[in-house]
Parts: C-alpha cells; structure tokens; sequence
C-alpha cells in the first residue's frame, strides 16, 4: 500500500501553469499536417484492348478462373499449390509477423504494469566493540542467520497526447494490410505460374506427338523411297534426302523431352514437393483454349491487383511514419508509480520491514539536437514522396499489364485462325503432290517438301494455341484473378 501521495505545493501560481499549457498548444499548431499524396496518374474509363464478344466476367469467376476451364488436372495441381506452396507459407508468415506488430503498437498507447521481487537469506557473526566502558566483549560462537524479501508493483504511462502512439499504430496496421497484399500477390502468382507451366507442358506434349507422327511418316516414306529404288523406280538421292529429313526431325526429340520435364518438376515444386516427384500429365490430347475475360474495367482491375493495394497501403504506412517523426518536436509526458513492501529476519532480533510507494510526473521536450529530428522528419518526408511514385508506378505498370497481355491473346487467336488454314491448304498439297508424283509431273523432293510443310505447319499451330492458353493466363494475372 501507499504511505504517503506528494502533494502539489499550492504555491503554484495557476497562471504560470496556463502559459506552460498555451506555448505547448502553440507549438503543436505549428506543426503542419500530414496529408496524404493523391495519385498523379489518369485511370482510363475502359481497356483499348479488351475483347467485346462474350458474357461479362463475374468476380466469382476472376477470382477462381481456373475452376470455370473444366481442367481437372489443372484445378487439382492449383489447390495443391495454394495449399503447400513454399512462397505462399512465406508470406503467411509474413502475415502473422506484421500481425503480431500490430498488437506491439497498440499496446504503447496503455500504461505497462510490472511486478518484481527477491528472497535472500544467510548469516553473520556478530562482533561487538570493546570500546564501551564496563561492557565485556561478547563474541557468539554460533551464526545467527537471517533471511529476507521484498516485492514490489510497477506502472508507467505515456499519454498519447499529440497523437505519437496513434500514428505508430496506424504504420503498423498499413504494414499488415500490406503483408496481406502481399500474400494475395504470391497466390496469384503462384496460381497463375502453375497454369502456365502446365499448358506449356501439355503444349510440348503435342508437339512431341506431332513429332512422332511426322517421324513414323518419314520412316514409311524412306521404306517405300527404298523398295522404288530397289525396283529401279527412284535414286538412291531420293532415299537420302528422306534418310536426312528424318535424322533432323529425330534430332528435335530429345529437346523437347527436356522441356516436357523441365515443366513438370517446375510444377512439383510449385506445389511443394521436390522436382525428382514430377507430376503425371495427361495424354496428349488437344488444348482447350479457355475464352478471355470480358467487361471489366480498369478500376476493378486496380482495386483487384495485390501489388497496387499494397503500394497504397504503403503510402499509408510511410503518411503515418511521418505524422509520427513529426511529434518528436513535441513535448512528451509520463507517469510512473511504485510501490513496494519488504521485510528482514534476523535469528535472535527484532523483524524489520518497510511498505512505500512513489508517484512521479515527468515531461520531456527536446531543447537541442544538432538537427537530427527535424532531419528525420525530411527523410520520412522523402520517403512518403516515394511510396506515392512507387504506388503511381504500380497503377501504370496494372494498366499496361492488362493491355498488353489482351493485345498478345488477340494476336495469338488471329495467328491461330490463319495457321489451321495453311495446315489445311498444306495437308491438301501434301495429297496432290502425291498423287502428281506418281504421275510423272512432280519431283519427290516436291512430295517430302510437302509433308515437311504440313508438319512444321501443325507444330506451328500446336505452339500458337499453346500461347493462347498462357496469355490467357497472363490476362487472368494482369487483371489480379487468383485470390
């Protein structure tokens, strides 16, 4: 329990108390607000690049894209990755780190209550002094021991008068709105990664099969080139040009293998398993191009992109920063209290003991600092300028994102359109120059001319709808969908 308060003298004279007050009240009016920077960029009302046919893309759909692609695999391997994906546990952590900091601001603005306390004990031999007159010297053998302890209550405060501890808090609740952005920026990456490698994968898959096929054509056409020489009907020139032709497309294979690999340890890894695991596609079968997302507009676009909200949020955390260096020039008030009881034994002595307690008002106002807080203040400053350019880079880099990447799936549709013509027109020729051949009115260089058009045609064809799937998914990407 307390003993004794301080009383304030009452020789205070108010007055003086009242222009303590006032210069402080006056030296915070100086102090100029924060406000935060608005953007300097101009949002468009619509995408010049967007895509008219189709039914306008829900937000259900934007943020869960895949599931409305009926790609089983696809979807399966998605949810692994969001489940198990190294980067996305990184920034869960992240999360709850800028989380837990939050908690660590808020808690300035409440006083902080501690308690403490000790036990000790020993003992002593007692000697007394012969100096006193007609008293014997007395020396006990024995050791008297004694023991004690104390404890005591603890409380300290520093009133958020000018707002210091709130814009601490304020920082830190932008920290973590950014760190969930931020979260929402690796799902989304990662969602739209494993899309692409696994398009990539099933369009290598293709093109190994079209490969093949064009392969076993080339080994009949050298078998039969072979029988017409052996019949005096054809040149060993033409067997060799065959013979050549076919070493070549063997020589693509093992390229291709490698890729076809390369992308499913990628995808093994991105769903957190190690890259000797790889994952099973399935067989070759042709790629079902999904549709472009349609109707939407480029502030839904911004509002849905991590990495824009994230630039805002730092905006936010950078204003509050400020607003908090700039509270350094104001004087700052504490309040603290003790109290306390203790007690000591002596064996063969009275017990001693002692309960007090002790309030203490203090103030504190920076007099001379050779400049430094008014320089963090212009570095804080500074870096508030920064964030806003770096949120007005990220507005700009979402719009050009999304533009280009519905450009690069136009592209693609309309290269795709003019591809499975030539191969049509080509498998035609491939036929007639056959048929012309046999006839006398063709070369054979003419009729393996043909079908190595036809193949390399459908190759092409195959590598365009394979970057009609990934731009799509670049799309999707652009516009934020995944989370």
């Amino acid at each position: 329990m307390i003993s004794r308060f301080t009383k304030v003298p009452s020789s205070i004279d108010v007055r003086q108390c009242l222009a303590a007050l006032g210069a402080v009240v006056l030296l915070a009016s100086c102090i100029q607000p924060v406000k935060t920077p608005p953007s300097q960029v101009a949002v468009p009302g619509a995408f010049q690049e967007q895509a008219s046919q189709g039914a306008p893309t829900t937000a259900g759909e934007l943020s869960r894209w895949w599931t409305v692609w009926h790609e089983e695999p696809l979807a399966e391997l998605i949810t692994a990755a969001l489940v198990a994906n190294t980067d996305i546990r990184t920034a869960q952590a992240h999360v709850a780190e800028a989380r837990a900091m939050v908690t660590v601001a808020e808690s300035a603005l409440y006083p902080a209550v501690a308690a403490q306390g000790a036990v000790f004990g020993g003992a002593a031999d007692w000697r007394l002094p012969n100096s006193i007159p007609g008293l014997p010297v007395v020396i006990p053998t024995a050791q008297p021991g004694f023991w004690g302890g104390w404890g005591a209550l603890g409380a300290s405060w520093e009133p958020d008068v000018f707002g210091r501890h709130r814009a601490d808090l304020k920082a830190a609740q932008a920290i973590s709105a950014a760190s969930v952005d931020l979260l929402n920026g690796a799902r989304v990456t990662v969602v739209a990664d494993v899309a692409e490698n696994y398009y990539e994968a099933r369009g290598l898959q293709l093109r190994l099969d079209v490969l093949d096929r064009g392969i076993a054509t080339l080994e009949d056409l050298l078998n039969y080139t072979q029988a017409r020489y052996q019949a005096g009907q054809a040149y060993a020139y033409d067997a060799d040009l065959v013979r050549e032709q076919l070493d070549t497309q063997r020589a693509k294979r093992p390229p291709l293998l490698a890729l076809i690999e390369a992308r499913r340890r990628r995808l093994a890894v991105l769903t957190g398993k190690p890259p000797e695991a790889a994952v099973t596609l399935p067989q070759s079968t042709p790629i079902n191009v999904p549709s472009a997302p349609t109707g939407l507009l480029p502030v839904q676009a911004l509002e849905r992109r991590p990495d824009v909200q994230e630039g805002a949020a730092l905006v936010e955390a950078s204003a509050a920063r400020l607003r908090s260096a700039k509270t350094d020039l104001l004087p700052r008030f504490g309040i603290q209290f003790l109290g306390g009881d203790a007690e000591l034994h002596f064996q063969g002595l009275p017990n001693f003991g002692a309960t007090g307690g002790l309030l203490n008002l203090s103030a504190y106002l920076p007099v001379f600092t050779h400049g430094r807080i008014r320089a963090n203040i212009a570095a804080n400053d500074a870096r508030l300028e920064a964030a806003a350019a770096e949120y007005d880079t990220a507005v700009l880099k979402a719009l050009e994102d999304v533009e280009n990447a519905y450009r690069q799936r136009t592209a693609l549709d309309e290269r795709s359109v003019s591809l499975a013509s030539a191969l049509a027109a080509a498998r035609r020729n491939q036929e007639a120059s056959t048929t012309l051949y046999e006839d006398g009115r063709k070369t054979f260089r003419d009729v393996l001319d043909d079908r190595i058009t036809a193949l390399n045609d459908e190759d092409e064809l195959v590598q365009s709808q394979m970057g009609q799937a990934t731009a799509t998914v670049q799309l999707y990407r652009a516009l934020g969908g995944g989370w």
